[in-house]
């Protein structure tokens, strides 16, 4: 692969059609001197001692013939040919096709390294033959010698060439196999019902599955080869020990039955691992993403405590499989050592029956074979687990791509006009088979129209929305459509990670229209919010718009549907978080005589309950039990339709829009500032630091250390001393026949008992030890993290901590370190002996030494940057992936599939551009090292025939054979230490986070509140200036005092301050000047957890569920009651009891002695919630606890954000009820956040009472009558 000019290393395209030495030539000595000084990298961006930072602009694209998007196609085409009904083959031979062309490449270089291996046996014959002869005068004898010379040369220059090509083309078809199966996983997911989808498992496929597929195509070549050179093997060990050759393939069936039963049982076990794996994925992916709110409700120990026993389940589920591996790897290693043992004590034998004695051509010859038969052979069965893990992963992957995809049943409507007729048309539709959620449904929708939809909380007013989008297929009925492209808005906004413009832009075309885009700010009154933000418009909102209010979400998701100037528009409830001002401000810039879609004729089906929409509507139809109920324009149904809710502002109509105070850090969110940072922290470590190892010994044990070290040093001496124990043996002219044989049985007996203990206390000591540790010190660093932490790096960021940095510390970090404890051990013993048989190679050993110190130096340098960019790229895949099953359907109804693909695909490139050329790297490497240990063996070869009659035939035995594996284990060392030192980059971004990461942990807060405290519930706020940081001001000198039972309403526009108000409550934002004071004590005292647990009982608008959980869980998450009848007595008065049990049932019925059949059920085993539903069941939630914490005496104050925004009138009337029956009549005092204020006045208990307006992060006024407010 050549990477341009030496003026830029790192910037030119690979030629592909270069040959392969020549890229493995070209390759290392352009990029690794490059590698502190990368073209394009900023001089400003310095590294320790002049290194500077490799960019992910730096790698150089893939060659043509690796393009994702290619192979994504190609195996799409090649899925969708397979034969049906499917086997369990369908995949695999889909994958085949689809990468036939790579997949074939390998086979000719492999060939020649088996030609070029199997030459070794015959060359340490003819030199062993070489140095024995008795003929000094021998015709030919310096000719013979030229030529061994010549074969030396050819032998091992030729081994080195021939690995390094076949090692590239595996590099390659790696490359393509994983971009074959993430495409087709991708374009799969992104076909599946949004309602359905389960991105957990989407995201496990296309992580730890495919990630351990891409060797599959490697397996399959080692496999064919490695048996071939069995075969080659025994017929040359037969030439050499006579009839004894079928020795080894009896030790190959004994062992083979080892690798039947591990095909039996290895992969259900690895299926289960896999699963596991993913239920902590999706309990950690969901924890992130609602961390807020966790925050809010105090359940961040909860849901911490619930991923640790997600993760211990996960560890015991891998001990099952890790246990197999300790077995298997025991009975593989079985062969390879005592294979040689029993062969040459028979060979002996029967040598010593014929009265001759073991010979050193015989036994050294017989050696090399035997490494040669027993090493392929116990290749091809440790090849096995790998095999029945890796189909473990095609058949979950398989069982993934046939999962019914959207079948989409609308139909186009016939264009008579582009601007006139019905743009949609619904007749008698039925939603819902067993249940109907709508039933017989009709409904048309002009072009320029507006028709509204209103009904109660579950009445199907989104599930008709998404029928139309095409979400949900009817069970009868038919949907006419004039236009398959839709701009649509969901009740929970789905905003991408990037900037607010990138956001309302989406990925149009016309993006570039700064008229158009400007209006459109305008109408959504966003203007004045981004005048505000530091970056403008190019603010990033951060993972699902964190950094926003929840009304700014909406108004920049309203924005979105009005750029796109699609034909219809549907809109869900996209109003219920702004204020009453702001609101009707943009309904008539929208959808007044002048309104924006009125101008572009625009068909408009608008979800609402608000009665002030209602007049200007076109049509009206008010659903109920999934029937319209009620229809016609306003005119018509006003006397029959029921009150609506209601809105007011407490602005003057001709007030001055106030601008909102800034919510959040808008720091950029890419996740390759934080990656950056820690790959400089990584730069300046000097290779082996011994802080760091010292931080990951700590996790590991010293006890699992020391245990680890004495099994590898005991094995590389063991393995390492039968060599010169063969050569006194040779040399003992057949006396103590017994003594030796004895001493080669022991001693590889006791190498393979050190073999299984180093995989015993790697495998099963280190890695779930460690593992647990590691990932329990990452969630409490993570759940004890600020919410600026939230909003300063992307959740894909986050996540991939939780997933590929796991990753490497279960499966990679244990094995380097204990394959690189052998590895030295081994190398240390090999080149002792290799000194003991030739002196004269010591004088080799420090050019060499120095040598392989400066390439590995450098080498490793440049591949741990690599590796960063390569982890930085696939947290940018996980995050992009992430972000477009979340929003699926606006994704489907925008027609954004195709700018997804590329997407995904781009991303995917990104991602494989650092990893490709990393394994580019690792060869030229090894093609160095192969070099070098040619140039030894060549020396050994031209030593042995100038030295011919001054050295003995046992030392060049030893040295040959010594020479056959000290090059494998050189490399196999500075490759371990490169694994090692790149999976400590783990450890090294956990000690980074470490670091780095403020801690919500405050040793100030020592105040230690007695038992059911609070008793009152009075709040006062003294000068209170709270800030996100220093220069985001939330809250601006707020003074107020609350008494205790006294309920609050905070009102004002949107961003005004009033979530804020509440965060300052719960100490998620830091109070700058002035104090909050709970019953006397001032909060900054009171640790946070016990105040957000105990003090506080908070219901949110945005509901927190865990599908995977229990229906008890997710009401009683902290475990405070024992009595299931309050918390069935509570669904039953909040009205949610009958959405659960079967009709007809009472709850009595439930009871058994095994758990609740109904409260210890899965959440996701119910139908799923409507958003109203979602909002009540979380104060249902909030009821529950607090009369745990009034049953143990307290009176925690009750903090309500937005709780009614989904709710129609009359439910909204019953909560406020509940409001007054289970708080404020038990003397709760209650923080209340809310717009609606129209049902308020019924509840408000006059001189008590208060309502708060909030303005610019102040307190504008605060009245307890609400007419006089409106009338302020």
């Amino acid at each position: 692969m050549r990477l341009g000019s030496s003026d830029s290393a790192l910037c030119s395209p690979p030629a592909p059609t270069c040959s392969v030495f020549a890229a493995h030539l070209a390759t290392g000595p352009r990029v690794l001197p490059t590698a502190g000084q990368p073209a394009g990298y900023s001089p400003g961006e310095p590294g320790a001692g002049g290194q500077c930072l490799l960019l992910s602009y730096d790698s150089p694209p893939l060659p043509r013939d690796l393009s994702a998007k290619l192979f994504r196609q190609a195996m799409v085409e090649s899925w969708n040919r397979r034969a049906r009904p499917e086997t369990k083959a369908a995949l695999p031979l889909a994958l085949l096709r689809c990468i036939r062309r790579p997949f074939v490449a390998p086979i000719i270089p492999r060939l020649f390294l088996i030609l070029f291996r199997y030459s070794q046996p015959a060359l340490i014959r003819r030199s062993i033959q070489f140095v024995t002869d008795d003929v000094p005068s021998a015709a030919g004898v310096e000719t013979r010698g030229y030529w061994l010379v010549f074969s030396a040369v050819t032998i091992y220059v030729g081994l080195a060439v021939s690995t390094a090509a076949y090692q590239h083309r595996l590099n390659k078809l790696r490359v393509v196999t994983k971009s074959a199966l993430v495409g087709i996983i991708h374009h799969k997911t992104i076909s599946l019902p949004s309602a359905t989808h389960d991105n957990s498992e989407a995201v496990t496929l296309m992580s730890t599955d495919a990630d351990g597929l891409d060797g599959a195509a490697e397996m399959f070549h080692e496999t064919w080869a490695q048996s071939l050179e069995v075969v080659i093997g025994i017929f040359l060990l037969s030439r050499e020990v006579g009839s004894i050759w079928p020795l080894p393939l009896i030790l190959i069936f004994l062992c083979s039955r080892m690798s039947r039963y591990v095909a039996k049982h290895l992969g259900p076990r690895q299926n289960a691992w896999n699963t596991v794996t993913q239920q902590r994925v999706a309990a950690t992916s969901s924890m992130l993403s609602s961390m807020k709110v966790i925050k809010m409700l105090g359940l961040q120990h909860c849901m911490a405590s619930f991923t640790r026993r997600l993760r211990e389940e996960e560890l015991k589920t891998a001990s099952r499989v890790r246990w197999i591996m300790v077995y298997y790897n025991a009975s593989a290693n079985l062969l390879g050592i005592f294979s040689p043992a029993i062969t040459l004590t028979l060979s002996a034998l029967a040598a010593a029956r014929r009265g001759l004695a073991l010979n050193a051509e015989t036994a050294f010859t017989s050696m090399a074979i035997l490494s040669m038969v027993t090493h392929p052979a116990n290749m091809v069965m440790t090849i096995v687990p790998r095999a029945v893990a890796a189909f473990a992963g095609l058949e979950r992957i398989q069982a993934y791509l046939l999962k019914p995809r959207l079948l989409d049943g609308r139909q186009t409507r016939p264009s008579a006009g582009e601007t006139a007729g019905l743009a949609i048309k619904v007749h008698d539709v039925v939603v819902g088979e067993h249940h109907s959620i709508l039933n017989g449904v009709s409904i048309g929708v002009n072009y320029g129209s507006l028709v509204i939809l209103s009904g109660p909380v579950g009445s199907g007013k989104s599930t008709l929305l998404r029928a139309i989008l095409g979400e949900i297929r009817p069970v009868h009925g038919s949907i006419q459509v004039a236009s398959r492209r839709m701009a649509y808005c969901s009740q929970q906004p789905w905003l991408p990670n990037g900037s607010i413009k990138q956001a309302i832009c989406g990925m149009d075309d016309n993006q570039d229209d700064i008229q158009w885009y400007q209006r459109v700010l305008e109408a959504c009154c966003l203007s004045h919010d981004l005048e505000l933000l530091p970056d403008g418009d190019e603010t990033e909102i951060g993972s699902g718009g964190l950094n926003l209010s929840g009304g700014q979400r909406q108004r920049v998701a309203l924005a979105r549907a009005l750029f796109a100037r699609c034909d219809i528009a549907l809109l869900d409830d996209v109003f219920s978080a702004l204020d009453g001002d702001t609101e009707m401000r943009i309904f008539r810039n929208l959808f007044g005589p002048t309104g924006l879609f009125r101008q572009l004729n625009t068909a408009v089906v608008l979800v609402t309950n608000s009665a002030q929409f209602f007049p200007p509507a076109d049509l009206i139809r008010v659903l109920e039990g999934g029937s319209i109920k009620i229809q016609g324009s306003w005119e018509e149904i006003r006397h029959k339709a029921h009150s609506s809710i209601s809105k007011f502002s407490l602005q003057h109509q001709n007030d001055r829009v106030v601008a909102p105070a800034p919510l959040s850090n808008f720091t950029k969110l890419n996740a390759q500032p934080q990656i950056r940072q820690e790959a400089k922290a990584d730069l300046v470590r000097k290779t082996g630091d011994l802080g760091l190892y010292w931080y990951y010994f700590r996790f590991v044990g010293l006890f699992n250390l020391a245990l680890l070290a004495g099994c590898t040093a005991s094995y590389s001496f063991f393995i390492t001393l039968p060599q010169q124990w063969l050569k006194l043996w040779t040399e003992s002219s057949g006396q103590n026949q017994v003594f030796y044989v004895l001493g080669f049985i022991l001693l590889s007996l006791l190498s393979w008992t050190s073999t299984n203990g180093t995989m015993w206390s790697a495998v099963i000591r280190i890695a779930p030890h460690s593992g647990l540790i590691i990932h329990q010190h990452l969630l409490t660093i993570v759940s004890n993290a600020p919410l600026s932490f939230f909003s300063n790096n992307d959740n894909g960021s986050i996540l991939a901590r939780f997933t590929q940095d796991m990753q490497l510390i279960d499966k990679q970090l244990p094995s380097a370190l204990a394959n690189l404890g052998n590895q030295i051990f081994k190398l240390l013993a090999q080149v002792l002996l290799l000194c003991i048989a030739q002196r004269r190679l010591a004088l080799s050993l420090p050019v060499c030494g120095s040598l392989v110190w400066i390439i590995q130096k450098v080498y490793l340098r440049t591949s741990r940057q690599l590796r960063f960019l390569e982890l930085e790229s696939r947290a940018a895949v996980l995050s992009s992936f992430l972000e477009s099953v979340e929003g699926l359907e606006t994704i489907r109804s925008f027609g954004w599939l195709s700018e997804i693909t590329d997407q995904n695909n781009k991303r995917l490139e990104d991602s494989q551009r650092p990893e490709y050329l990393l394994m580019c790297l690792q060869r030229w490497l090894n093609l160095v090292l192969d070099m070098i240990a040619a140039t030894v063996a060549i020396g050994i070869i031209a030593a042995a025939v100038a030295l011919r009659g001054q050295i003995q035939a046992g030392q060049v035995g030893v040295a040959l054979n010594i020479m056959l594996v000290a090059n494998t284990t050189l490399l196999r060392l500075i490759e371990s230490w490169t694994s090692l030192e790149v999976s400590l980059g783990a450890i090294a971004r956990l000690q980074a986070l470490e670091t780095t990461t403020p801690s919500e942990f405050d040793k100030n807060a020592i105040f230690e509140p007695p038992r059911g405290w609070p008793t009152r519930g009075q709040v006062e706020f003294k000068g209170v200036t709270a800030v996100y940081n220093a220069e985001a001001v939330a809250l601006r000198g707020v003074t107020l005092t609350i008494n205790a039972g006294q309920k609050i309403t905070i009102c004002g526009r949107t961003g005004s301050g009033k979530s804020s108000f509440l965060l300052a409550l719960l100490r998620m934002l830091d109070v700058q000047s002035g104090s909050i004071e709970l019953d006397g004590v001032n909060i900054a005292k009171i640790p946070r957890d016990f105040l957000r647990q105990r003090c506080f009982v908070t219901v949110s608008q945005d509901g927190f569920l865990l599908p995977s959980e229990t229906l008890r869980s997710n009401l009683d998450p902290e475990r405070l009651l024992g009595d299931d009848y309050i918390i069935i007595d509570t669904l039953k008065r909040v009205g949610l009891w009958s959405h659960f049990s079967p009709a007809g049932q009472s709850s009595k019925e439930y009871y058994r002695g095994d758990g609740h059949p109904i409260l210890d059920q899965k959440l996701s085993s119910f139908s799923a919630f409507s958003a109203g539903q979602a909002q009540i069941f979380t104060l249902c939630r909030g009821i529950l606890k607090a009369e745990a914490l009034r049953a143990d005496g307290g009176r925690p104050v009750v903090l309500l954000d937005e709780v009614t925004s989904a709710l129609d009138s009359s439910t909204e009337w019953a909560v406020q009820r509940i409001f007054e029956a289970e708080f404020a009549a038990k003397g709760h005092t209650i923080i209340m956040v809310s717009h609606r204020l129209g049902q308020l006045s019924e509840f408000m208990r006059p001189r008590t009472d208060l309502v708060v307006r909030m303005r610019d992060g102040r307190l504008e006024s605060a009245v307890s009558d609400l007419k006089g407010a409106a009338g302020d």
